[in-house]
């Protein structure tokens, strides 16, 4: 079955809906989901992030948002977070656990990108210090960061990133292996956080 994704201008106004190959390949705008995963424990306050699959067509093994997915025509942001969730890390959750932090506008085209992305991107917040992860076929590990070292990564251009692996343990990272969503996790993310702390 071909999905379908609805298309906007530049301004977030409806025009239609096309098949998501000719969306990418046409470098059209439409609406995708992120979810940042954050666990609040004794030991500090970690994000989670997901290993794409070596599979996937755009950025394999690269390191990304927990959680992000296309929003099919027809579909709210909602819906297709809670679809995405469970798709990708098994998480079957319910509309009162994730917080809606705002919309982005992502219109760079990146080298390693295989299409020119333009995504008006909802950014979603889910808090729980000890997630159930059971990833699907799309992502092959989970990591979790320091809250702090990933600040100094987005801040002051750290270029040694520790992290810890579900799958075999401690790790390190460099920022050239994260998909860049620019000022996603500045400005909606991080200020969410330090609010709460």
């Amino acid at each position: 079955m071909t999905e379908l994704l609805t298309v906007y201008d530049q301004n977030f106004n409806k025009i239609g809906a096309e098949e998501r190959a000719k969306v990418h390949t046409l470098g059209l705008w439409h609406a995708v989901v992120h979810c940042w995963v954050v666990s609040k424990r004794e030991d500090g306050v970690w994000l989670w992030f997901q290993k794409r699959a070596h599979s996937k067509n755009a950025f394999p093994d690269y390191y990304d948002t927990a959680v992000g997915g296309h929003i099919s025509a027809g579909e709210t942001p909602q819906q297709a977070l809670l679809r995405e969730t469970g798709e990708e890390l098994g998480l079957q959750l319910q509309p009162e656990q994730v917080e809606l932090l705002g919309m982005t506008k992502e219109k760079e085209v990146f080298p390693e990108s295989p299409f020119p992305d333009r995504e008006f991107c909802f950014v979603y917040l889910y808090e729980n210090p000890t997630p159930q992860f059971a990833p699907g076929e799309e992502v092959d590990d989970m990591i979790r960061i320091r809250l702090a070292t990933f600040k100094g990564k987005e801040l002051h251009e750290l270029r040694q990133i520790p992290a810890l692996s579900l799958s075999s343990g401690p790790l390190t990272l460099q920022p050239e292996m994260f998909c860049r969503h620019p000022g996603e996790f500045l400005h909606l993310i991080l200020p969410k956080l330090e609010e709460e702390t």
